[in-house]
């Protein structure tokens, strides 16, 4: 422990900016001007989580060299919607459970027609999930220097639930035995008590604001969650190329696309052909880069991204389950939840369809509660939009949770955003996306003796786990053809290295002041130096810009204040040096975004209560 904290109170003073990115290419650039024939081990394909994962692995091992590139800005596609849920997945155990059961024909499932060795097989990918998950949680909590943290959970069995009272608790003790041993394992003490609540009226004297309409009992665990998507995402990239050297760089380049590749085997390596989407005038617009391998990290975008070539196999390997994510406030609930820290535990009701976890966060000064659904098919990830019935579905899974001053409605709702995470592809006639494994999947191609790998369902909990059996594939890849032997990864107790300010302007900083304009010219300042912020859609709706502006009207509903976000704007654009037409160019792509998100309920005011008009000054 001491040596851990000894990691942790070392403070990087290092940026991590647009502008260091625009170096960053500048120096590959120079790299190919003097030593044309220079190969990088690998070229990761997209900055999400997943990316991030391998990158930060490569460079714990010493003597890797890596490029990353991210077509847009890091994190800001899939990894930035997610529920911000760090677990091993009780959902998963339940899978794994129901696989084994239709194995062993003591359960019947329509929706599942598979053999008895694909059930087992699918219940061995999921259990592994869970007891590896448990691991990566520790480590995160543990290396993420205050971005994740444990919180309770409550999953709550109904009369209608789909599992009976007894077989869930059983099953919530086996997911927190994983956690015992773990924690025995590595001589670290157990986040929390599990807590039985056989009865309701027990459960009720500890949270009363629940409602008993239905309940029959439920069971208390701990689980982790991240303070911020996003930001973890941020933290691992600035990590990896902080801690590269010289002799071995490490690259992570936003704004910057494959445009295609394809391998040569005259000089044994990938030439990639990337394109920068940067203001800048000195630079060219396109370079060509040459790698041992590639590493296709891209998401949902994955047979999309392989196919860039002139040989592209054409396969189709994931299919998309899409999540709704839908964040609520009023005054009520704020207060009740600054005042009563006992009721800050998540909610999560055992549905017969689709699970919904309900969770309240503290961010920005604010508390609120997100409501989130998962599995329901999508087709196209350039296309994802909220539906209605999930709204619906989503409040009313809460409203029947809790008493009448508790309930939410349409009104309370500030923001609502889409997920959609790739699986791996199975015959939609012989499986649902809820049942497919949630275990993520590396597949491994080649073109030519060149391999590729494919990084597919790659979630916050594994993503450390996910980089480094990428890693290890790299690793003997290059052994195996004589180039190189890498070192070991150290990603499993390495921490993520602060930089200055860091807790100050943290998300769920505890002394955020909310409505502080000289704090959050200097917030925005510090994400801009260390975050890479370089978009304000990304920054207002990923980074917690949006909720700055959130509050109460005088009827304690939830309402936004757009003066924040036309401040944000202003000192973003005068910080970042972008004319007016890029300013009003940033401003449409929100007030576009942030309208059809609410296009479902429009009824709703926040939506359409952006104005074109700017403040014409603040006074600071």
């Amino acid at each position: 422990m001491d040596q851990q904290n000894d990691v942790d109170s070392q403070i990087s003073t290092q940026t991590f900016s647009l502008s260091d990115i625009v170096d960053q290419f500048r120096n590959v650039v120079k790299i190919y001007e003097k030593k044309p024939n220079y190969v990088f081990d690998t070229v990761i394909v997209g900055g999400g989580i997943a990316g991030a994962g391998v990158l930060r692995d490569l460079s714990s091992r010493g003597n890797a060299s890596a490029l990353l590139c991210e077509r847009s800005t890091f994190g800001s596609s899939t990894s930035s919607k997610s529920g911000k849920a760090i677990h091993p997945g009780i959902r998963y155990l339940r899978m794994a459970f129901h696989r084994m059961m239709l194995a062993f024909k003591l359960r019947k499932d329509a929706t599942i027609k598979q053999s008895t060795m694909e059930n087992l097989r699918s219940a061995w990918l999921d259990l592994r999930l869970v007891w590896h998950g448990t691991r990566e949680r520790m480590v995160l909590v543990n290396t993420s220097t205050g971005t994740v943290d444990v919180h309770p959970n409550l999953v709550f069995v109904y009369d209608n639930s789909p599992e009976k009272k007894w077989p869930v608790f059983f099953g919530i003790l086996v997911y927190e035995l994983f956690t015992t041993l773990w924690s025995f394992s590595h001589l670290k003490r157990r986040y929390g008590k599990v807590a039985i609540y056989s009865k309701v009226e027990k459960l009720q004297k500890r949270l009363p604001f629940l409602s008993s309409t239905g309940l029959e009992g439920a069971i208390q665990y701990w689980d982790g969650k991240t303070s911020n998507d996003q930001t973890l995402v941020i933290k691992a990239l600035r990590d990896a190329v902080h801690r590269a050297g010289e002799k071995h760089p490490i690259y992570a380049l936003c704004r910057v696309e494959l445009v295609d590749y394809e391998w040569h085997g005259d000089d044994g390596c990938f030439h990639v052909h990337l394109r920068q989407f940067f203001d800048v005038d000195d630079l060219p617009k396109e370079v060509m880069v040459k790698a041992h391998t590639l590493t296709n990290a891209s998401g949902p975008w994955i047979d999309h991204v392989r196919n860039r070539t002139s040989c592209p196999d054409q396969r189709t390997t994931v299919i998309y389950s899409r999540g709704t994510h839908v964040e609520v406030t009023n005054k009520f609930i704020h207060q009740q939840l600054s005042e009563h820290p006992e009721y800050r535990v998540g909610l999560v009701p055992l549905n017969a369809e689709r699970q919904h976890y309900l969770r309240p966060f503290f961010q920005n000064g604010i508390w609120y509660i997100q409501c989130t659904t998962t599995d329901r098919h999508h087709s196209d990830p350039d296309k994802i939009l909220p539906e209605r019935d999930e709204i619906e579905e989503l409040m009313s899974s809460y409203n029947h949770l809790v008493e009448d001053e508790w309930k939410i409605s349409e009104a309370d709702i500030f923001n609502v955003f889409v997920g959609a995470r790739p699986l791996p592809y199975n015959n939609p006639n012989e499986i649902s996306v809820q049942n497919i494994s949630r275990m993520f999947r590396v597949n491994e191609t080649r073109q030519g003796d060149g391999a590729i790998f494919d990084l597919i369902n790659v979630k916050l909990t594994e993503y450390r786990w996910a980089g480094q059996d990428v890693g290890r594939m790299i690793k003997r890849n290059l052994q195996k053809r004589g180039i190189k032997i890498l070192g070991a990864s150290t990603t499993r107790k390495t921490a993520f290295t602060p930089v200055p300010g860091e807790s100050r302007f943290a998300i769920n900083s505890p002394q955020h002041p909310v409505g502080d304009m000289r704090y959050l010219k200097e917030k925005i300042a510090h994400y801009a130096k260390f975050q890479a912020l370089n978009c304000y859609t990304d920054y207002m709706m990923n980074f917690g810009g949006l909720r700055d502006a959130v509050g109460f009207d005088e009827g304690g509903k939830c309402d936004v204040n757009w003066n924040i976000a036309h401040f944000n704007l202003d000192t973003m654009s005068k910080l970042l040096g972008w004319p007016d037409a890029r300013r009003q160019q940033e401003w449409g792509r929100f007030t576009n975004m942030y309208r059809d998100l609410f296009a479902p309920i429009q009824n709703r005011i926040h939506g359409s209560g952006i104005t074109q008009k700017q403040p014409e000054a603040y006074i600071i």
